[in-house]
């Protein structure tokens, strides 16, 4: 029987510009972080109804492959309430993927989910208890520019140095270290505490650092 393949789409690096203008002081407004979003789960079915059927069977990953399909209508109609529904289901059962991706969707305000800048940073919490990458980056990057959470370069460099170490960030560390190279207090301070946080997510599971349920979209 031939194999039918759910892809989704290509997994986009999370950038941040941190770069100051020459002569731009350390304090001045910095650039907004470019978040840019990626799929979530993903795996291989026979069919399209065998992975309706997993979703069904209360699968995770398909829970968070078929959302995905219906929030960006690829091979069935759209219905976005129903994938922001599915994907949140799968993040509640520990998908860690599933949790990135509805803090993106929270960041973004995008397919109907309200937007909530604190609320997506604990679903990338959750997520980097997952082990997702792109989550210390994005944690990291909402420090750095103030988005969601008070800004702090001290936790901006704790996680953006874990996220390096998991792959993820390219240089950004290092821009960031080199724009608050005149602040070694600030440094020591990250260094340190990319350590606690490990201790932290320690044992944790991605449903242990979820926020209570609440409503994702408007009342309509």
């Amino acid at each position: 029987m031939p194999t039918f393949r759910i892809t989704p789409a290509s997994r986009l690096v999370l950038t941040l510009t941190l770069i100051l203008s020459a002569g731009t002081p350390l304090f001045a407004q910095d650039s907004a972080p470019v978040l840019m979003s990626r799929t979530a789960g993903g795996s291989t079915w026979a069919d399209l109804k065998e992975m309706e059927q997993a979703v069904k069977a209360g699968n995770p990953k398909a829970e968070a492959a078929f959302g995905e399909m219906l929030l960006r209508g690829e091979g069935i109609p759209k219905d976005e309430a129903r994938g922001v529904a599915l994907i949140e289901k799968a993040a509640r059962a520990g998908n860690s993927a599933a949790a990135f991706r509805i803090g993106m969707l929270l960041s973004d305000g995008e397919s109907g989910v309200t937007q909530n800048q604190p609320r997506s940073i604990e679903y990338f919490r959750a997520a980097a208890a997952g082990g997702e990458a792109e989550a210390f980056f994005n944690i990291g990057a909402a420090y750095a520019s103030g988005k969601g959470v008070k800004r702090s370069y001290a936790e901006a460099l704790a996680w953006l140095i874990l996220a390096r170490e998991r792959g993820a960030g390219g240089d950004t560390e290092a821009r960031l270290r080199a724009q608050i190279k005149s602040r070694p207090a600030w440094i020591a301070t990250g260094e340190s505490r990319a350590k606690a946080i490990v201790a932290e997510l320690k044992d944790k599971k991605v449903a242990d650092l979820l926020p209570p349920p609440a409503p994702l979209t408007a009342k309509r």
